[in-house]
């Protein structure tokens, strides 16, 4: 298991060419069941994340894709992926609009992208319990 606190700012490198691509800024989060859909990037060129599919390895020191092509836009995702809908720092609500207080970290498993825990101050929600994030805050099952 990882905190995406730990992964955040780590280089991307393309495995054909042992280039760095960019860096780990944030992350989309797609629920049922909870997991990463990408990692938002800050790059050198175009683009601005990478599909978790396409991430070969993520280890202790970089996330590895094959090739620069892997780098995409928000366009190229199913679930919403821009920047407004990155999970950290956002509002915890519960589905009969219970406050929870902020989204500090996520914990997640680093082979598959699925989601443990939320970390909320010092509360730990299970993964399973998120329902959606939204660009004003993330929503998870009322206990």
């Amino acid at each position: 298991m990882m905190l995406f606190s730990l992964a955040k700012g780590r280089a991307v490198i393309a495995l054909a060419t042992a280039e760095t691509l960019a860096t780990v800024t944030g992350l989309a989060i797609a629920p049922t069941p909870a997991r990463i859909a990408a990692l938002r990037l800050k790059v050198k060129g175009t683009g601005t994340l990478v599909k978790w599919t396409d991430v070969q390895a993520f280890g202790p020191d970089a996330v590895t894709v094959r090739s620069a092509d892997k780098i995409r836009t928000d366009s190229d995702m199913s679930v919403p992926a821009d920047k407004h809908h990155d999970p950290i720092g956002k509002r915890v609500l519960t589905d009969t609009g219970q406050d929870v207080g902020i989204l500090g970290d996520v914990d997640f498993n680093e082979t598959t992208g699925h989601i443990q825990r939320l970390i909320v101050g010092s509360q730990e929600i299970a993964g399973e319990r998120l329902l959606g994030v939204g660009t004003y805050a993330v929503v998870i099952a009322a206990p």
